[in-house]
């Protein structure tokens, strides 16, 4: 066995806005995508592991202020990252898992800035695995096991998912524990079907999704997907890969879940811009009337030059879907806590603006703008056998517009910056400044 010590810088930041946003890596790996690599709306986070067994550390420190509603508070978190890995044959093995340490006097929302999920885990469980309460503790983040074998790919365990623009599955929760997840490929066709189980500590949860994706040419990508939430007695009631859920859930007899079902479609024009449009369909029912309870989301990226990248979106969901975040539980998909789908909750118009600019060196700077207004929808009627009155405001009947901005600077493995937040609806308004540090200083190979 040899040992192999290496030392080198490594950035895996999360953009702190509205819970976790995609990060600027992720941001200019889109931005490659557009340059004529091969698109998809299907993200599985899958890790890449050499021939030789390894283990790397990478120690994480989050700080920042924020004054809110003329009250100044600091939070810090200290994260330590061990990534594990191996190859043998056609299968891989991988593992994330962080200890960490937080300091909380000021509890953030999901929905407020620099909010991020592996720090709430304790509002879940009044005691840590280790450590004293709010000091440190262990978090099991990623842990598979992959086979592949030329486009046929099975994986056992936990890894997120990111399906379409995030209204079904966005990739910024707290990931699922598959039980299976199945991808294969044929020509310019590709399947995807999964059956996961959740992390919450109340009742058993599983989540089955599967996508379909067409490429008639190069620069045009389709892709239809289903999911269903389960809670009910018949714990495999969707475990078949090849079933339709909406089959299986119309069946049903006594159904205790929710089926949501959507298309998304890409266009890429000259390597330079890309147009996408995401649809998601809460409890659908074909050829049958009823509440339409839907989200859209239309957007585009270009590219202005090598150093540049844009990204304008926005998002309408006049009605209560599934991402309720913590308004209601009515229907809601969460893992911890915390919205599966898009991040910014349901019952809203939300336009949102990001640019990366680069400038060598692995110099980054990055502009954020997001105009949200909430608690607008129109749907005065709860799901049957709720036992809450139909003529019920949902989710709140609470209006909150809020406008965000974010301006921020990373530099190999720093991240600095200040946003500012201003809740018009209610005139309130909370500004700070944060500090991000992730470096990988240590890489053991086997």
């Amino acid at each position: 066995m040899s040992f192999v010590l290496s030392f080198f810088l490594f950035s895996l930041l999360y953009d702190p806005v509205f819970l976790k946003d995609y990060s600027i890596e992720t941001l200019w790996s889109r931005s490659n995508a557009i340059k004529g690599f091969e698109m998809t709306n299907i993200n599985t986070f899958e890790d890449t592991t050499g021939e030789k067994p390894f283990i790397s550390f990478t120690p994480n420190l989050k700080v920042f202020n924020v004054n809110a509603n003329n009250l100044n508070y600091t939070n810090s978190y200290l994260n330590l990252e061990f990534d594990l890995g191996a190859s043998v044959d056609s299968f891989q093995f991988f593992a994330k898992v962080n200890f960490f340490n937080f300091v909380t006097p000021y509890r953030l929302s999901y929905h407020e800035p620099l909010s991020d999920y592996q720090y709430n885990l304790y509002s879940f469980d009044v005691q840590p695995v280790i450590g004293g309460t709010f000091l440190f503790d262990i978090n099991v983040q990623k842990a598979y096991i992959k086979y592949s074998y030329n486009n046929f790919n099975i994986m056992i365990g936990r890894n997120n998912i990111a399906i379409g623009e995030g209204l079904l599955l966005s990739g910024l929760s707290y990931p699922l524990d598959h039980i299976y997840r199945v991808s294969f490929k044929i020509k310019n066709l590709s399947v995807l079907s999964a059956f996961a189980t959740t992390l919450d500590t109340f009742s058993l949860k599983t989540i089955s999704y599967q996508a379909l994706e067409w490429s008639p040419v190069n620069n045009v990508v389709f892709t239809v997907y289903e999911a269903v939430s389960h809670t009910g007695p018949d714990v495999f009631k969707y475990f078949n890969p090849l079933s339709l859920y909406y089959e299986r859930q119309r069946r049903g007899v006594d159904n205790n879940d929710n089926l949501l079902g959507g298309v998304v479609a890409k266009v890429r024009i000259k390597e330079r811009f890309s147009f996408f449009f995401d649809f998601l369909n809460d409890d659908f029912i074909l050829f049958k009337g009823g509440t339409s309870k839907y989200g859209v989301l239309v957007g585009t990226e270009w590219i202005s030059d090598d150093n540049s990248f844009f990204r304008l979106t926005a998002v309408a969901i006049p009605r209560f879907t599934y991402t309720h975040g913590y308004s209601a539980d009515t229907n809601s998909w969460k893992i911890i806590g915390l919205p599966i789908g898009y991040p910014r909750g349901n019952d809203l118009i939300d336009i949102y603006f990001t640019y990366v600019y680069n400038f060598g060196s692995k110099r980054n700077a990055i502009v954020r703008v997001a105009l949200l207004n909430k608690g607008e929808g129109t749907l005065d009627e709860h799901w049957e056998g709720s036992g809450l009155p139909k003529n019920m405001p949902f989710p709140t009947g609470d209006v909150d517009r809020r406008l965000f901005t974010l301006i921020g600077y990373k530099f190999n493995s720093l991240y600095a910056g200040g946003f500012f937040d201003y809740n018009y609806s209610h005139q309130k308004s909370a500004f700070g400044v944060f500090l991000y540090f992730s470096k990988k200083v240590l890489e053991v190979q086997f």
